[in-house]
């Protein structure tokens, strides 16, 4: 069960307060590199992979599930990336059991014998159409920011998107404040999350998008 404090915390995120994004990326982001990292080896992937999991939280942010804690969801959502990476490396031939709120697996992965060379194929396939939809959305947001001559944000967000680095690196690359990155990276978020809607996706892309519509 979510506490109070966690709840009240989705609220706040839910009416689109960035401190309290910032608290929540502060509080989980740092837990979310070590798991991924005892995963993957390649920091990038690691970056990006913890990235995206903050983008399927606040995509599906209004559908979040009182019963679980933020940490579980977050976990879990990265959880199920992270195999997905593996799988598109060929490293992966198992379906990995859900994690707990600590990230560790409650029991061994099972082979699934309904897998074929089509379902491979087709996880593939979605991934594609998944990147080429955020680097879209990712470069419409740089346009933006070079029309305003918002330069801050825009350094901000290549770090963190382009370059990998976590909220605090680029913190202490740009001289900034920790929690006005995390803004930016909030910012950044929904920009894309809006144009991800506006693209006539398949629903099968990203179904949280679709299930937001209809709420």
């Amino acid at each position: 069960m979510v506490s109070l404090d966690e709840n009240m915390l989705v609220k706040k995120i839910q009416k689109g307060d960035q401190l309290a994004w910032s608290d929540l990326v502060l509080r989980y982001e740092g837990r979310l590199t070590n798991y991924a990292q005892g995963k993957i080896k390649d920091h990038a992937s690691c970056q990006d992979l913890v990235q995206e999991s903050f983008l399927g939280f606040l995509a599906n942010i209004n559908n979040f599930d009182a019963s679980r804690s933020i940490q579980s969801y977050l976990f879990g959502i990265l959880s199920n990336k992270i195999t997905d990476l593996l799988r598109s490396y060929g490293r992966l031939r198992t379906v990995e059991t859900p994690v707990d709120s600590s990230g560790n697996q409650k029991s061994s992965p099972y082979i699934d014998p309904a897998m074929g060379a089509s379902t491979w194929y087709r996880g593939d396939e979605k991934k594609k159409l998944e990147n080429d939809a955020l680097i879209k959305g990712l470069r419409l947001l740089i346009n933006q920011l070079v029309q305003r001559k918002d330069y801050l944000k825009l350094k901000s967000i290549e770090l963190i998107f382009v370059n990998g680095l976590s909220n605090l690196e680029a913190a202490n690359i740009l001289g900034i404040d920790n929690k006005t990155v995390a803004s930016h990276r909030h910012y950044a978020n929904n920009f894309i999350i809006d144009n991800l809607k506006k693209m006539n996706l398949s629903p099968s892309v990203f179904p949280h998008l679709s299930e937001q519509d209809q709420d």
